[in-house]
């Protein structure tokens, strides 16, 4: 059994292990030395895994003040040998605590930045740094940033669809509104909507998660693997639906397919491929379904014919195309 001293020496030795580990990259070889060092007995394996459970609670600027204000305690009601042994321990951690709040600063500093917006009715492509591809729809919008830690897009609307280069150090993070979806290497179309998010995978594997306005996570994550296609509707835990795969990808091709979409869907759907925003108006109470594929080319021509698949009509307006329901536009 180890003394007090010996404790108090490996303590100290894991919280410098700690904090080095924070600082030199993958291949350093000082990597390989801490390795060694705590394979050498389970009194080494305990210490930094004490140590890094310390460290890993003291997550706030609040904590750290109050470890402070334990310190300044701490030295008043001890003395001697006991005191030099509370400082140099609580020093130790301290000195730990903020070596973890440097390393996280520098881990939540953007190493680059890139915004993308799609062109009405156009097919867009980028290549991103790490040699992931992107393929947008018309009028997507999306904000790409680089960390030291992962590669986060925040889609503000549109579809895309996400060819991601592996990095096991930097997951790929697309952050949809109600839903986040995380991957490490993959290619899958997300599609967000106003009321839905869609996520298809034609290989790899995703998580899906939901979350809420401020990106708390809710409910139980959903992974899905080759062929597999999962929706988040409004502030509900994501659920995998039956329709193929496929069909998130097919706009690469100037095709938009519908399956069993409701006029919302297709309202807005339209609406990235028209010349003019595409509005619903007086249609909530309409149910209808509809199953389509149809050449981006041709959505004028589809609009026309929509009053013959759903009881609407339709209303060509000076700045927008409005579709309304017949029981409305009868009065």
């Amino acid at each position: 059994m180890i003394n007090k001293i010996q404790k108090r020496t490996l303590r100290e030795t894991a919280a410098n292990w700690l904090f080095r580990l924070q600082e030199i990259e993958a291949d350093h070889p000082d990597r390989g030395r801490f390795e060694r060092w705590l394979l050498e007995s389970h009194a080494h394996q305990e210490a930094y895994t004490e140590m890094e459970r310390i460290w890993q609670k003291l997550d706030s600027p609040q904590q750290l003040g109050l470890l402070t204000d334990g310190l300044r305690e701490r030295k008043h009601r001890l003395s001697g040998s006991r005191v030099k042994s509370a400082i140099t321990t609580l020093s130790v951690i301290l000195f730990a605590s903020v070596g973890f709040y440097t390393y996280q600063q520098w881990q939540d500093q953007p190493l680059s930045h890139v915004a993308a917006v799609g062109r009405a009715g156009t097919i867009s492509n980028q290549q991103l740094e790490d040699g992931s591809k992107l393929n947008f729809s018309a009028k997507s919008e999306l904000d790409i940033t680089y960390y030291r830690d992962k590669r986060l897009v925040k889609l503000k609307r549109g579809d895309v669809i996400f060819e991601v280069a592996r990095d096991e150090g930097r997951p790929f993070i697309v952050d949809s509104g109600t839903a986040k979806v995380t991957v490490l290497g993959t290619r899958f179309a997300v599609n967000r909507l106003k009321n839905l998010v869609r996520v298809s995978v034609d290989h790899g594997k995703v998580q899906v998660d939901a979350q809420d306005v401020n990106g708390t996570l809710y409910g139980k994550p959903l992974i899905l693997t080759n062929g597999q296609v999962a929706e988040v509707n409004g502030y509900h835990s994501p659920i995998k639906v039956e329709r193929a795969a496929s069909d998130g990808f097919s706009f690469e091709q100037g095709v938009i397919t519908f399956n069993k979409a409701e006029l919302p869907e297709i309202a807005e759907t339209l609406s990235r491929y028209y010349q003019q925003p595409v509005e619903l108006q007086s249609a909530d109470h309409i149910y209808t379904h509809l199953s389509a594929r149809i050449k981006t080319r041709n959505v004028g021509l589809f609009l026309s014919g929509l009053p013959d698949l759903a009881p609407v009509t339709i209303k060509h307006e000076s700045n927008r195309t409005v579709i309304l329901g017949q029981q409305i536009n009868q009065k």
